[in-house]
């Protein structure tokens, strides 16, 4: 799916501006992973322990020069 992390990320952005917001965000967005099995080896596991600690998530590593926005919704690692 294009452009699906923008359309979650600013879901009011009409569909025919995403490549443009895409280009504006790239620099700020952890980079993709490079197959599906390398999503899934992520994502699995940290499905699996969130039975028992809800509260858990797995935290992407983002570029160096990222600038990203801190509304106070997660806590520091």
């Amino acid at each position: 799916m294009n452009y699906h992390i923008e359309h979650h990320m600013f879901p009011m952005v009409p569909y025919h501006a995403l490549p443009k917001l895409h280009e504006i965000i790239k620099a700020d967005c952890p980079p993709p992973y490079p197959s599906l099995f390398a999503a899934y080896r992520e994502i699995i596991p940290a499905v699996l322990r969130q039975v028992k600690e809800p509260t858990y998530f797995a935290k992407r590593q983002l570029p160096t020069s990222a600038k990203p926005l801190d509304m106070g919704l997660v806590p520091a690692a």
